[in-house]
């Protein structure tokens, strides 16, 4: 399993109001995935990054291809404009007309040297070999395990779902690939529990069990 915190160096992703990036939420939250992945199961565990070292969204797969991964599993924070949106959501490699995608995808894109339309064309030809069956089923697995595991200690956990997306750090990948928005920075809430780590670990307890199931 290859699991890719987002972002990390120059790249800090999304920033809170009282300063939590992005990529130091994620690292730490794969950090805690690998160990149980390992402990539990005795699966080879390989992470794109381990320490706060720039990755561009384009060679994540690329790693994962080459340690012939069964899974790749890239973890984010999501921010909104909108403070009072909340909640957790998985996605898959798709075109996606919706606009908050587009709006999702182009945050965590934001690092890529190549543009959206040239993006379009890289897809079709991936979307006709490419495991969108199996990564969606992974996705739905994941959301529904970490939705129901972080409801078990905090209210009000909102799922937005799964969905379709056009992230570059999915493209290529040779297994099922996943993106997943474990909550959002922007929402004071969510900003709150995401510095906690007994929040962080549930998240990591939650992802785990998606991917075992």
């Amino acid at each position: 399993v290859v699991i890719d915190p987002g972002h990390g160096g120059k790249d800090p992703g999304c920033i809170a109001k009282s300063g939590l990036r992005e990529k130091k939420v994620v690292l730490d939250v794969a950090t805690h995935l690998k160990k149980i992945l390992e402990s539990k199961e005795n699966l080879e565990v390989i992470m794109t990054r381990e320490s706060d070292i720039y990755l561009d969204p384009e060679s994540r797969t690329v790693i994962a291809n080459q340690k012939q991964a069964d899974l790749f599993i890239s973890i984010h924070a999501n921010a909104n404009r909108s403070r009072k949106l909340s909640g957790i959501e998985t996605f898959y490699l798709n075109f996606s007309q919706d606009y908050s995608v587009i709006e999702t995808a182009a945050r965590e894109n934001a690092t890529s040297t190549k543009n959206i339309s040239e993006m379009k064309d890289i897809i079709e030809k991936i979307v006709q070999n490419s495991k969108i069956v199996e990564s969606k089923e992974l996705a739905e697995n994941i959301q529904t395990s970490l939705v129901k595991n972080i409801s078990q200690r905090y209210s009000n956990v909102k799922s937005l779902g799964v969905k379709g997306g056009p992230f570059w750090v999915l493209i290529g990948g040779e297994m099922p690939s996943v993106l997943v928005e474990i909550s959002h920075l922007s929402n004071p809430t969510e900003e709150k529990r995401l510095n906690n780590p007994q929040y962080r670990q549930r998240v990591a307890q939650g992802i785990y069990e998606g991917i075992k199931e």
